[in-house]
This record gives C-alpha cells, sequence and structure tokens, in this order.
C-alpha cells in the first residue's frame, strides 16, 4: 500500500496493487506544475483511493492539446496529478509519503523540454507518452 497527502493534510489517498511506472514528465502541463518536470507514478486508476478530503480537490480540465486533468489542493495549492481520469492515474510523487522500491525508469514527453536543461542520465526516452492509447 502506497500512501499520499497534500501539503496541509485536507487530502489523503492511498495506492493497492502495483503502479506501471514511476516516469519523469516534461510535458507542458507537469513543468508549469513543478517547475521544470515532474516524477509521476502511474499506474491502474482502479487501484487510487482518496480516502479523505474529496471535495477538497480542484480540478484544472485539459484542453482539446491533453488528456488528464491536473488536480491540486484547494486550500495548499499542492499539485497532485491526474486522480484517475480514464483507466489510469498519474500522481505526482511528490505528493507520496512513502517511499517507493521502484526508482524512476524512463522520461516522457521529451519533445516538450525546454532547450534551457539536459537530461543527463541513461534512463529510456520517449518523445510522447509510452502508454498505448486505446
Amino acid at each position: 500500500m502506497i500512501k499520499g497527502s497534500c501539503l496541509c493534510g485536507k487530502i489523503k489517498f492511498k495506492i493497492s496493487g502495483e503502479p506501471f511506472s514511476l516516469s519523469y514528465c516534461h510535458c507542458s502541463r507537469c513543468r508549469k506544475a513543478a517547475g521544470v518536470f515532474s516524477a509521476v507514478l502511474i499506474g491502474k486508476a482502479d487501484n487510487l483511493v482518496v480516502t479523505e478530503g474529496q471535495s477538497e480537490i480542484a480540478k484544472f480540465l485539459p484542453g482539446s492539446d491533453g488528456k488528464f486533468e491536473r488536480c491540486f489542493c484547494k486550500h495548499c495549492g499542492t499539485s497532485l496529478g491526474d486522480m484517475g481520469t480514464g483507466d489510469v492515474y498519474v500522481i505526482a510523487a511528490s505528493a507520496l509519503d512513502d517511499d517507493l522500491a521502484m526508482r524512476p525508469t524512463v522520461h516522457i514527453h521529451t519533445d516538450s523540454k525546454p532547450n534551457w536543461y539536459e537530461i543527463v542520465d541513461d534512463l529510456q526516452k520517449f518523445g510522447g507518452d509510452y502508454i498505448d492509447e486505446k
């Protein structure tokens, strides 16, 4: 079981099951929410449960060019990622309370990365998403 929460503690969630991946996302939306890029935990939406504060979650809905909602706490502003739009969750790893046994394995949306920083590790890189579209 993986637990997470926002900074003020009004929102708490838990994740059961094994996540698909821990990834570094370089899409423009994650950059704006996190500063440079975002570490995101991705898994099956059914495995994510908000245990406290569902009504405290604000959502920024994606435009025509986006796929995932951007969720955050109404009170403290903690970025939560996507709390399960469709079949998957894409949770901001910064909201996790527990350390993960897994480590990041890929960079996604690298085509959206700005020129002013470089990826200097040997992790696999995807210009877009690596999740199969249905």
